[in-house]
């Protein structure tokens, strides 16, 4: 007892400042206790620990103390500063000054001279910071990719900005990923599953940024939006001294919580009075935190968020380009398209400077977007690009001005959840009360900035009906995804394709109110914009369910959609199929469906719905997101 208390007395409790004045400074107990400590080593609730707190990090060399450290803030705390005071032995990079910066940096700013040690060069971590070259940091969202479960939300990372030296780049920034541990051979279902529960183990990981920029926007065609954080210098050596300290620690992961935004944002943090992790939402999706983070200050009242820059995906530009054309460029764009040769021709040559500019560059962006992955590996490029591309060269550099390019950013888009209620009627139920509830995300005719297009991932929606027999559910859709990859100019590579599968409880018909079914759901097709706003989408698939009132086991069909989205409020979507039960002897029928939206404003809409296969039902609703 006696030397415990002289450690804390003449350690902890005094320490000159720089005036020459003694100073209370708090104990090791209190310094325990401080949120940003704890913030350090990633303590949560825990009713099982004897401290009430447990590490999310469960890897034994992140800990100091090895028998109490990860459920003990304070036994932690005394380890690590007998561990900064240590001799540094023949490898400076193994002492804790050098494994934990952040933590030396915050213990060394609370306790002052009192901290009682020398600074260590650490040559590892100063190699990885370019000598402490960074000097701002960004978290770049990765839009929604359908084609990976992992990937439907979106996905986070931090960048660290450094300084340029004349040569490097900022696609050769250092970049932070977190994700989970997945083996090879677990299929989308099983990820699914796993990941939800807790099955995965995560943790962080570090490359260049280049990595990512090709690997969500040129090989996904994922948008990415960088949102640079107004942080002090001592700040960004901080997230980044702390981003070091948890590069390859083991985490759990789930899907829908503890997950890569939830962890990016806790890296950011670890500096005072930095909270944007989101609170009033069940699940901490990318979205959520980037609407979060809009609305977060710093330590000194500013917006969080200093500068929001979008970098479109290969498809974006591609896309911008060609929308940017006019009529007669357009036209010689897609001939040449298909017969490279014409770029030599004199009907090229009859175009402005400006115009075969933007033809050529246009031209260069359809052979990378229509490249086949492999082959850009490999090296191989079209014949095409390879023509149009010498073709730029020889004319004088330019730019193409593009408008209308760039969306809204995904931080000033509507909340992910959804509230429904209004009134519907039925030829068999008659008048009823309509609930809606969608926890995520959105659908064709509400998406946003970030979500693709045109498209629909919603997962555990329920509708549900209060009908004078009491409260009925209608439908619940554990999972349901429509991917739209919309073909903007119909040549090879760009036809547009669609998919789409759902899994839930349902009505077998509309005739029968109370008979449900589990089915499940998958069709495949094509797509193709149309005019400006309105897509075309045509599928053949089909469905596999419990036999209710005769209907068989399930059924195939072939389908059809328009869907419209103006650039203001308004959108509506049209679909017809025509089913064929199979295993029943129910004829072949037709199912349609018609939805209007109206967006009040960015947290309300209005929609008129109808639907109709051997009978039918409206419904007029008010719908909150949140």
């Amino acid at each position: 007892m006696t030397r415990a208390f002289t450690w804390t007395s003449f350690l902890f409790l005094l320490h000159l400042s720089h005036s020459g004045h003694a100073q209370l400074i708090p104990g090791v107990e209190q310094l325990a206790r401080e949120p940003t400590w704890q913030r350090l080593l990633h303590y949560e609730a825990d009713g099982s620990s004897p401290s009430g707190l447990r590490s999310a990090i469960h890897s034994p060399e992140f800990f100091l103390d090895t028998a109490g450290g990860m459920t003990s803030p304070e036994a932690e705390l005394r380890a690590t500063l007998q561990a900064m005071r240590a001799e540094t032995g023949a490898d400076p990079d193994r002492h804790a000054q050098c494994r934990f910066p952040a933590r030396r940096q915050w213990l060394a700013d609370r306790l002052g001279a009192a901290a009682g040690w020398r600074q260590l060069r650490c040559p590892k971590y100063e190699e990885w910071t370019r000598s402490s070259s960074v000097e701002s940091i960004s978290i770049v969202l990765a839009t929604g990719y359908l084609g990976n479960p992992a990937s439907f939300y979106g996905h986070t990372l931090l960048k660290f900005n450094s300084r340029r030296d004349g040569v490097q780049t900022a696609l050769e920034d250092v970049s932070v990923n977190f994700g989970a541990i997945v083996t090879d051979n677990d299929d989308p279902v099983t990820y699914l599953a796993k990941s939800l529960t807790g099955g995965y183990e995560a943790g962080f990981s570090h490359i260049k940024y280049y990595f990512h920029n090709h690997n969500y926007g040129e090989n996904e065609l994922r948008d990415l939006w960088e949102y640079r954080l107004d942080l002090e210098p001592t700040e960004v050596e901080r997230v980044v001294a702390h981003a070091w300290e948890v590069l390859g620690q083991r985490y759990n992961y789930y899907f829908f919580i503890r997950n890569c935004a939830f962890r990016m944002a806790e890296v950011v943090q670890v500096v005072d009075g930095v909270d944007f992790i989101p609170r009033n939402w069940p699940y901490v999706i990318p979205q959520a935190l980037v609407q979060t983070m809009g609305e977060a200050r710093n330590p000194r009242g500013r917006a969080l968020v200093a500068e929001t820059i979008y970098h479109p995906s290969r498809q974006s530009r591609f896309y911008a380009r060609y929308e940017n054309l006019d009529k007669s460029s357009a036209d010689f764009f897609r001939r040449a398209a298909m017969h490279p040769e014409l770029v030599e021709s004199q009907e090229f040559n009859t175009y402005s400077l400006g115009a075969r500019q933007a033809i050529l560059d246009t031209l260069i962006d359809y052979y990378q977007f229509t490249a086949d992955g492999q082959a850009r590996a490999q090296g191989k490029v079209h014949p095409g690009y390879a023509r149009a591309l010498a073709k730029r060269y020889s004319l004088p550099p330019g730019q193409q001005q593009l408008t209308g390019s760039a969306p809204p950013s995904p931080h000033l888009a509507r909340p992910p959840s959804w509230l429904q209620a209004g009134w519907q009627h039925s030829q068999v139920t008659g008048n009823a009360l309509l609930v809606k509830i969608r926890p995520a995300y959105y659908d064709a005719l509400d998406g946003v900035s970030g979500q693709v297009a045109y498209s629909s991932l919603t997962m555990a929606e329920t509708h549900l009906e209060l009908r004078s027999d009491g409260l009925k559910l209608r439908r619940f859709d554990l999972l349901a995804v429509e991917n739209i990859a919309v073909g903007l100019t119909g040549l090879p590579g760009d036809r547009g394709s669609a998919w789409k599968t759902r899994v839930g409880v349902e009505r077998v018909r509309l005739d029968c109110a109370d008979c449900m079914v589990a089915r499940m759901q998958g069709d495949l097709g094509t797509a193709r914009k149309v005019s400006p706003g309105l897509v075309a989408a045509a599928y053949v698939g089909g469905a596999l369910q419990n036999n209710r009132i005769g209907q068989g086991p399930g059924f195939i069909r072939a389908s059809a959609e328009l869907i419209y989205r103006s650039e203001h409020k308004l959108a509506m979507k049209l679909g017809h199929e025509r089913r064929r039960p199979i295993g029943s002897d129910v004829q072949p029928y037709g199912v349609s469906s018609a939805e209007i939206r109206y967006a009040i404003d960015a947290r309300s809409d209005l929609r008129l719905r109808h639907d109709r296969d051997v009978t039918s039902a409206t419904s007029f609703s008010y719908g909150l997101y949140w």
